[in-house]
């Protein structure tokens, strides 16, 4: 799926709908956060943000030590999607390849930022699970 905040329409604080469906598909349940997580953190304070989001995901979901192992590599795999989903529309001519070039350096950042913090993102998931598994 593509669900982040900004696929996301909210209406005070219940979720009113749901935007851009063509990533839609068939996928490992850990994507699900790794592509939420993968635009947080590209923004300011991202580790807060992450641990926010997470808070509500361990509500609903659980994820197994492999998939939480797994989930910075992930989250690096669906910024990477992006870089050649918008080459692709480059090269169909659909986008033109500036809008790729203009967002290199947001990918090459949070790539930067999610391989130095790796450690801190899978203890920060495996905290609120704990939490919520205490519950």
């Amino acid at each position: 799926g593509d669900l982040h905040y900004d696929n996301v329409m909210v209406v005070g604080d219940k979720v009113s709908g749901l935007l851009d469906f063509e990533f839609c598909s068939y996928d490992f349940r850990a994507m699900e956060l790794a592509v939420a997580l993968s635009k947080y953190v590209g923004e300011d304070e991202p580790l807060e943000l992450c641990e926010r989001f997470v808070t509500g995901f361990v509500e609903c979901g659980q994820l197994t030590e492999a998939e939480i192992d797994a989930l910075p590599d992930l989250i690096n795999l669906r910024i990477f999607s992006n870089a050649i989903y918008f080459t692709g529309r480059a090269i169909a001519g659909e986008d033109s390849l500036e809008s790729l070039t203009s967002r290199a350096p947001a990918y090459a950042k949070r790539v930067k930022w999610v391989n130095a913090n790796r450690e801190a993102i899978k203890a920060a998931i495996e905290a609120k699970m704990a939490v919520m598994a205490a519950a």
